[in-house]
């Protein structure tokens, strides 16, 4: 997905609708096993030997899972985190299925490239979500006003310039991670079409993963709807940029993703 406010939650409820699809169904969706399982084993994968670290980990109860607090020797720890990776993913999938009957796929958020989840050989299916850049950081200052200024990165920052540089950078890395062929099915969906037109984009989303999906159920959940939307509309929502961003910003955003933005019909 492109960052955050592009329509995953919506995306989330939708694929929820199937009872063929696992995921922790409780609002906003964020439980993320495999973000959480790719970041666990890279630990193994990196190695930090200065000596104290070893010391530390050795004799706090509460010190947090870092790299290898030495030099790795009888493994190769890029291999092993790769191996860890997929035996984890392996245990993962059969626990579900054993609290699951009748479950073939897991979804999630996922937050991270996905070049070591296809080495530690899990086929995922992705769905690209895209949205105006424009209208998300619109979209994700509108939120963070609800929830003062905690998300999205914007703690990281010291205002809402640097912040809208630090999302533009990662909004780039995304566009081209986008661009990169992968060896496994994949779909884009634009959130412009998706709040849009439901009901074809879950129509095609359905025919790829072989499974029925209730757009009625979506739509009709308005205690999700309502909390989580900032505009007063789904129109209301594209195009939104126009009254909430300076000049300057839009032009900052247009110029550092304009050929991308272009390929996806935003300008």
């Amino acid at each position: 997905m492109l960052e955050g406010r592009v329509g995953s939650t919506a995306m989330l409820q939708l694929l929820g609708t199937s009872s063929a699809v696992a995921f922790d169904r409780v609002y906003p969706f964020q439980n993320g096993y495999l973000t959480y399982f790719v970041r666990l084993t890279n630990q193994i994968s990196r190695q930090n030997p200065t000596g104290q670290e070893l010391v530390e980990f050795i004799y706090r109860s509460d010190v947090n899972i870092e790299p290898l607090p030495f030099q790795a020797g009888v493994i190769d720890p890029v291999d092993m985190a790769r191996r860890s990776l997929s035996a984890i993913w392996q245990e993962f999938s059969s626990s579900v299925i054993e609290r699951s009957a009748g479950v073939r796929y897991y979804a999630e958020k996922y937050w991270g490239g996905i070049d070591r989840v296809i080495d530690a050989g899990i086929h995922p299916i992705i769905i690209d979500l895209v949205r105006d850049p424009r209208d998300i950081i619109a979209s994700m200052r509108s939120f963070n006003e609800r929830h003062s200024n905690r998300l999205f990165g914007r703690p990281l920052a010291d205002d809402d310039w640097q912040h809208l540089q630090k999302t533009v950078l990662g909004m780039a890395q995304r566009f081209n991670e986008f661009a990169l062929p992968v060896p496994v099915p994949r779909l884009r969906v634009r959130y412009e079409d998706f709040v849009t037109d439901m009901a074809s984009q879950a129509a095609k989303i359905g025919a790829l993963l072989e499974v029925d999906l209730n757009v009625g159920a979506v739509t009709a959940d308005s205690p999700v709807l309502e909390s989580h939307m900032t505009a007063e509309s789904v129109e209301a929502s594209i195009g939104r940029w126009r009254d909430e961003l300076a000049p300057s910003e839009v032009s900052f955003i247009e110029r550092r993703l304009g050929a991308s933005m272009r390929e996806l019909g935003y300008v």
